[in-house]
């Protein structure tokens, strides 16, 4: 179903025709950071390490274009396009989640797309750009990477046995947690949160750690890796609403009680 057909039933769309729409928006998005070329009009936010090109926001603009015309459905997106209310459907959008990777390495940068109803992701998409990798998930349907089903995550190893990806800031205000590194297989960045989620989701990886995340990082990546067996909490092991910004632990059940127990619970 084209997105002119979804817009124009009048009925509310399934998500199968939805979740169609939202990969083929992010594909010509993932085109547009492609072909960039070397003018990407670098500049800076809340940092000198928080980047934003033109190439963002031509993405963002792009995507939430298709999807307003398509679906009629607001859109929150991290350059600049806000929701007043998160009642019912909404998109949320990360138009190049990795912006210093897109910008530095060239790699390892992703377009996350979620659709939230009330709050909650429904459909995701993460496409890993470079790796041309679609990782999609619909709730209570399953995911999938390339239209290939996932299956869910191992469970049979603990966090001593795993890799854990992390930042140094973490490791600075969590002593514990850089115990915890010490005791594990190692650690590993990749500077995409979204695609650093995956990674957990499809057991490439033990847990994601993270002090502040933002709705558009997490949205889509969070329902994918719910979806194959990831617990997806706050770093104090409350349920995480991803409504509002603050810290991730995400892991397999066994590897999340222990990190869960390491960080929160045991003494010194």
């Amino acid at each position: 179903m084209t997105a002119s057909s979804i817009s124009a039933t009048g009925a509310e769309p399934g998500l199968e025709d939805l979740l169609a729409l939202a990969v083929s928006v992010v594909e010509e998005g993932a085109a547009i950071a492609r072909e960039a070329g070397g003018d990407l009009q670098v500049s800076t936010k809340s940092n000198r390490n928080d980047l934003v090109t033109a190439v963002d926001r031509c993405v963002e603009e792009h995507i939430a274009g298709r999807l307003l015309s398509g679906t009629g459905y607001p859109l929150l997106g991290e350059e600049g396009h806000d929701v007043d209310t998160w009642n019912g459907r909404v998109w949320v959008l990360d138009p190049i989640d990795g912006t210093m990777n897109y910008v530095e390495t060239h790699r390892d940068y992703a377009i996350s797309l979620a659709l939230c109803e009330d709050g909650a992701p429904v459909l995701a998409v993460v496409m890993d750009v470079v790796a041309c990798c679609c990782y999609t998930a619909l709730r209570g349907g399953g995911a999938w990477c390339d239209g290939e089903e996932l299956s869910p995550v191992l469970d049979d190893r603990g966090y001593r046995d795993a890799v854990i990806i992390t930042d140094l800031k973490e490791m600075r205000a969590l002593p514990r947690l850089a115990r915890c590194l010490e005791e594990s297989r190692g650690h590993r960045r990749y500077g995409s949160a979204a695609l650093e989620c995956v990674e957990v989701a499809a057991g490439r990886a033990g847990a994601f750690v993270h002090m502040w995340v933002s709705p558009w990082d997490i949205a889509a990546a969070s329902l994918i890796c719910s979806e194959l067996g990831v617990v997806f909490t706050r770093l104090d092991g409350t349920p995480l609403d991803l409504r509002w910004k603050g810290s991730v632990l995400a892991a397999p059940g066994r590897i999340h009680d222990e990190l869960l127990r390491r960080l929160m619970i045991d003494a010194q």
